[in-house]
């Protein structure tokens, strides 16, 4: 999400599997870690267990310091972490600072700043975030969200989201070696926003190719003004549900997605939230049949069909 719904030090909850689609070089291969974070492993990565739904992936963690087990989201559609401002509050986190920012919806949204926060996960330290805090209690959905890593995080590693299997594999760049045969999609980065190129058609229209933010805090399929044009049934909704005001919007079915070779005949489509950034854009019920490699340090995603790649998108 652009800031929509979710997704310091931390403690992740690991597994010991990684996904067929990529290796890491080890030791041999491996470079000196930047003085921002040090991996433990001679191989320089975690594996970190999460559940899926409706808004996204969520995995516990802990903020250094407390024994208070958190539930956290990752988020490529948040320009910088952020913390339940009533959990920095009780967990006695100091703030130095303060802000707006844009969210989902229209407007802006205030803000305050816990510098110099160290993320540690077993076999990982992660330090020198800046995060947000503001009241998320608005984007409590169909999981409890206690805040989420946005960019400030994702950059430094590769991270691998296996949805089908529901795990988080997060690794230092220098040892990724990718042999998969996955889509690589160059990132076009708008600010911190990743976009990637894509092609929708609606019933009535003609097929419409641009750039699309890739959203993991968004449930959604696809957010595209072109569903303004469709011919086909659509109903209102509210649109920009998140961090700001929601307005009204609708979302009907277009014919097709197009993602490099991956076509998905029939996602649901929804137009257009009060952010003018997150009005085309794709989310969770995408993600979801792919697992996808962010490489943010390559400039490059990197997708690959899963066992739920054919299944029909949900009614409209």
């Amino acid at each position: 999400m652009k800031i929509q719904r979710f997704a310091i030090a931390v403690i992740l909850l690991m597994v010991s599997t990684h996904s067929k689609a990529q290796t890491f070089a080890g030791k041999a291969s491996a470079q000196a870690a930047p003085a921002l974070y040090q991996f433990s492993s001679g191989d320089k990565h975690i594996v970190v267990p999460f559940e899926l739904n409706a808004d996204g992936i969520f995995f516990r963690l802990q903020i250094a310091g407390s024994s208070e087990h958190l539930w956290f989201s990752l988020d490529t559609g948040a320009g910088s972490s952020y913390l339940d401002s009533g959990v920095a509050k009780r967990l006695g986190l100091q703030t130095s600072g303060s802000g707006t920012v844009h969210g989902a919806g229209a407007g802006t949204v205030p803000v305050n700043f816990i510098e110099l926060v160290t993320f540690e996960l077993p076999g990982l330290t992660s330090s020198g975030h800046r995060v947000n805090t503001t009241d998320l209690t608005g984007l409590q959905g169909h999981h409890p969200m206690d805040g989420f890593l946005g960019y400030d995080f994702i950059s430094r590693y590769v991270i691998t989201l296996d949805y089908a299997a529901g795990k988080m594999t997060i690794a230092e760049p220098s040892t990724f070696l990718y042999s998969g045969s996955g889509g690589i999609f160059p990132i076009q980065f708008r600010g911190k926003w990743p976009y990637i190129k894509g092609t929708i058609a609606v019933p009535g229209g003609k097929p419409e190719t641009g750039e699309f933010l890739v959203d993991s805090g968004s449930g959604d399929a696809v957010d595209d003004p072109a569903i303004l044009k469709t011919t086909g049934p659509v109903r209102k909704v509210k649109t920009g549900v998140g961090l700001g005001e929601p307005g009204e919007g609708v979302i009907g079915r277009a014919s097709y997605l197009q993602l490099g070779s991956f076509r998905m005949n029939g996602p649901t489509a929804a137009c257009c939230s009060g952010n003018p950034d997150d009005r085309r854009k794709i989310g969770t019920e995408v993600l979801r049949r792919f697992t996808v490699i962010l490489d943010y340090t390559r400039d490059r995603m990197i997708f690959e069909p899963n066992s739920h790649f054919k299944e029909t998108f949900p009614d409209a």
